[in-house]
């Protein structure tokens, strides 16, 4: 029994490596395709969307997946890029102009600065899983820092899983090469995938404890 238990992790294993492996490859090549610049978001986008399939326990066409929803998602994926680039050269702006103040002022605005890129790096975290959900740029925004705040225990844990992993690539760099995006958007899609099983329960509650007070209220 227990050889057999064992016998099924491993191969568990082995597929998942298989996935992400091959995963990363078709990240690779479509962000290339779109000539790094234009094709990196739509290949995110395509990337944690077979992910969130891999992870619901469907039967998904990795490929094929991939290239409809890459085709699908190229202009309004772009948009959503172009929102999370311009936030932080904004961030880095507002960074260069406190230089011109001092004392008391420079500190405060430095502070928040800072604080404000820790929440816009919380928001980064969830914005791909929460925009695969309703394909809209600043909803998605609102609701992945949303989501980031009001859970930081899943947060949190996020965060320390990345950075595990990218500590683990700095002593296996060849790894990196072949794992870095999809190991990152696997972390990511596991603990947002969680979150929003929390949230829809959350809901369901918030009904049914509606419902049953309309009908005690008639």
């Amino acid at each position: 029994m227990e050889s057999t238990r064992l016998i099924n992790n491993i191969n568990v294993a082995c597929d998942w490596v298989v996935k992400l492996l091959f995963l990363n490859l078709l990240w690779i090549i479509f962000t290339m395709a779109g000539m790094i610049v234009a094709g990196i978001f739509p290949a995110t986008a395509a990337m944690y969307t077979v992910l969130k399939g891999y992870q619901a326990g469907e039967n998904v066409s990795a490929f094929s997946l991939f290239k409809k929803v890459y085709k699908e998602e190229f202009c309004r994926a772009n948009q959503l890029g172009i929102v999370l680039i311009i936030i932080p050269v904004i961030f880095y702006t507002d960074w260069l102009f406190t230089s011109y103040l001092s004392g008391t002022m420079e500190m405060v605005a430095k502070g928040i600065l800072l604080g404000s890129s820790c929440l816009y790096g919380i928001t980064l975290l969830y914005v791909f899983p929460v925009y695969l959900l309703n394909r809209k740029v600043f909803t998605s925004m609102k609701m992945a820092f949303l989501i980031g705040i009001n859970y930081p225990l899943n947060t949190f844990m996020m965060i320390i899983s990345i950075a595990s992993l990218l500590f683990l690539f700095v002593f296996l760099p060849m790894a990196a090469y072949l794992f870095l995006a999809s190991g990152l958007a696997s972390i990511v899609t596991f603990f947002s995938l969680r979150v929003f099983q929390k949230v829809e329960a959350q809901a369901r509650d918030i009904q049914k404890h509606r419902k049953s007070s309309w009908v005690i209220n008639n």
